[in-house]
């Protein structure tokens, strides 16, 4: 009854429109799906990169023109090893960073190495309450130094230095910086952990969060997502359906509240007769044989 009921023209249209509203659910909650399977291989990746042992830094990060960058999934939070020189004379402040709430610079210093130039973050430095325009941190180490710190990818944005102050950059770009120092430099960059020649009393950069290290939505909220948009489908899907039941039984209630009474049955009638005879008895003085 309820498929005859859907083949009619007012159920129809509404049939496929609700059909249609199922697939492109069923299409998002697939999607979602993908979505989910790539941010868990995302952080998979990241949080291996974080606990993988410590590699000298010329066999994780390429220098710059030595084919492509490498990406961020491949060497991002990876630790690193270098043994150099820090060059302080080409020292930059990289502006409007934030950490722990507070605003300031990145303290950046090449360290050259045997293999290429490495752009090290030795610290961060705040920008506020500092009593000065622009804050002057401590001076590197000199003479050779081997530190240990965590690969972060190059930024690609235009460092904007020849538009900034003296010794000031937007971005880390390693390319433009090689074109500065006219060196070899490493495509990437590596902020000093705790405790390393070069921190100094600057701020140590903190620790990349690993529950969700490639930022975005959480991998429950896409879970959550995908069961929202099936029982959507299913909710389309099941939408006529119960339009016409609901449509079906109101008729049937209709019915039977238009159903004439029964004529009286011959008892009744009979019944009826013998009341009447009663009367007329009653009214003549005769009894009723």
């Amino acid at each position: 009854m309820v498929l005859k009921a859907l083949r009619q023209p007012r159920y129809a249209a509404l049939s496929v429109l609700m059909v249609l509203v199922a697939a492109i659910c069923v299409l998002a909650g697939s999607w979602q799906i993908a979505r989910l399977a790539t941010k868990a291989g995302a952080n998979g990746d990241l949080r291996r990169n974080a606990h993988a042992a410590p590699s000298a830094v010329a066999s994780v990060l390429p220098l710059v023109g030595a084919g492509r960058a490498p990406s961020s999934l491949k060497v991002q939070f990876r630790t690193v090893t270098a043994t150099g020189t820090f060059d302080a004379d080409h020292a930059s402040l990289v502006r409007g960073r934030t950490q722990d709430g507070d605003t300031g610079y990145l303290v950046l210093t090449p360290l050259r190495t045997p293999e290429g130039t490495l752009l090290v973050v030795r610290g961060f430095i705040s920008g506020t309450n500092t009593g000065e325009a622009t804050p002057v941190p401590q001076a590197p180490p000199t003479g050779r130094v081997s530190v240990t710190a965590r690969v972060e990818p190059a930024e690609t944005r235009n460092d904007a230095a020849a538009s900034l102050p003296a010794h000031q950059v937007e971005s880390i770009n390693p390319p433009e910086q090689a074109a500065r120092l006219d060196e070899q430099v490493f495509n990437g960059y590596a902020e000093l952990l705790a405790g390393q020649p070069g921190v100094g009393d600057l701020a140590v950069i903190s620790s990349p969060d690993l529950s969700n290290p490639a930022g975005g939505a959480v991998e429950p909220q896409h879970v959550a997502y995908i069961i929202q948009w099936y029982l959507f489908a299913l909710l389309a899907l099941a939408a006529p359906i119960a339009m016409v039941r609901a449509e079906t039984r109101h008729e049937q209630a209709h019915d039977i509240d238009e159903v004439p009474e029964p004529p009286p049955t011959t008892d009744s009638a009979w019944e009826a007769e013998r009341a009447r005879a009663a009367k007329l008895a009653d009214r003549y003085g005769r009894a009723v044989q």
